[in-house]
Parts: C-alpha cells; structure tokens; sequence
C-alpha cells in the first residue's frame, strides 16, 4: 500500500482554454486527457484539470494514486473509513472513500496509464 501521486483538484470552464496556460506553466504537455462521466480531465505534473458540471465532485480530495487500491481502502475501512462508492474508469479502478470528515478518492492506474505517467508497470 503505497501512494504514488496526489493531485490537486482545479475546477475549469474550458479545458481547451486552460490547458495551454497549465502546459506552460509546468513547462511541458500533459500526461494525460480523457473523458469520465461527462467530463472532460487533464493531468499536468500534480494537478487535475476537471472541465464539467462539477458541483457533485467539489467536496471531495484527490484522486490519491495507489499501488494496490484494495488493500488501501480494506486498510481504510479496517480503521472507520466508509466506502462511499465504487467505480472504473479508462485510467483504472477505484473507490471513493468518507474518513476524517471528508471524501477522498483513491485509484490504481492500469499499467498503461502507470508507466505513461511514472514510467514503471505495477509491482515495479
């Protein structure tokens, strides 16, 4: 059970529109763009670019990467934490969990995305 990577939430308008600023800033391109329940998501060095009608995602943290998602959150819940829900996208599978007062999510890459980002497969 490890964290891999923690990315900070930024909620946009317009992906198109914040991107490039985000891409300069960083001084590269993203590592990652893809569609999730309607929204449109870009991952550039620590933060998450999250383009959609967010309001349902606005109360929560992460997503925190993880090496083994099932034995995070059985850790989790071995401690108090609820499991809120369940779900899988085309970066991984993951959960999102209620502790310390708030919602966090927690997801494991595939080895795709895993060694597109970091540059290892899983177990490495």
């Amino acid at each position: 059970m490890t964290i891999l990577k923690t990315y900070a939430r930024e909620f946009v308008e317009n992906i198109e529109e914040a991107l490039p600023w985000f891409e300069n800033l960083h001084g590269r391109k993203a590592d990652l763009r893809f569609r999730f329940e309607g929204f449109e998501l870009a991952a550039i060095g620590d933060v998450l670019l999250i383009a959609g009608d967010s309001e349902n995602y606005r109360h929560g943290l992460g997503p925190l990467i993880v090496d083994d998602v099932d034995a995070t959150v059985s850790e989790l819940v071995e401690h108090g934490a609820e499991i809120v829900s369940r779900f899988v996208a085309q970066t991984g599978r993951g959960y999102y969990v209620r502790h310390g007062g708030v919602t966090v999510e927690y997801l494991q890459w595939n080895d795709e995305v895993l060694n597109q980002v970091l540059g290892r497969r899983s177990g490495t």
